[in-house]
């Protein structure tokens, strides 16, 4: 990793620790003995299709999150409406803080991978369209954020 930081023109940073986490001829084992292409890459129209899917899916559940976390306010109530709740609107409102951001998070990881995708359709470069990172950190996020968010609501209900 230092070798990423610290390569001299620091211009090509980005583009490295890219390759890293995306795969490239330079990282990927078995990629150096990929034969060079003399036609361009042929992308298939379903692959248009399936990246815009792919992206549709993830902004669908970044929509839910932002809807329940959006509820959540709505349905609440006033503190002295006379009505019991079971959490109080102190704990809807962090709730609603930690979800209404990874909502947002979600939404910028799908454009990011769209059109990350696109360009590499559009060019018809020789890449890897696989993700390996990506999904796996966002279902990290919402699992923690979903057991900050029981946590909170149990220690309300109880104390």
């Amino acid at each position: 990793m230092t070798s990423l930081i610290n390569n001299g023109g620091g211009a090509n940073t980005a583009a490295l620790l890219f390759d890293k986490l995306y795969g490239s001829k330079q990282v990927t084992a078995g990629a150096e003995i990929q034969r060079p292409r003399k036609v361009p890459m042929r992308v298939e129209p379903k692959s248009y299709f399936a990246n815009e899917r792919t992206y549709l899916s993830w902004m669908g559940m970044a929509i839910t999150m932002g809807g329940v976390s959006s509820a959540l306010v709505g349905f609440s109530g006033e503190p002295d409406d006379g009505t019991e709740h079971l959490i109080s609107k102190r704990t809807i409102d962090i709730i609603t803080c930690i979800y209404t951001p990874l909502s947002i998070l979600i939404m910028c990881y799908a454009l990011f991978t769209y059109e990350w995708r696109s360009k590499f359709m559009r060019t018809k470069q020789l890449g890897f369209f696989d993700d390996k990172v990506g999904p796996i950190t966002v279902a990290v996020l919402v699992l923690l954020t979903l057991l900050v968010i029981f946590t909170i609501a149990l220690m309300d209900y109880l104390f």
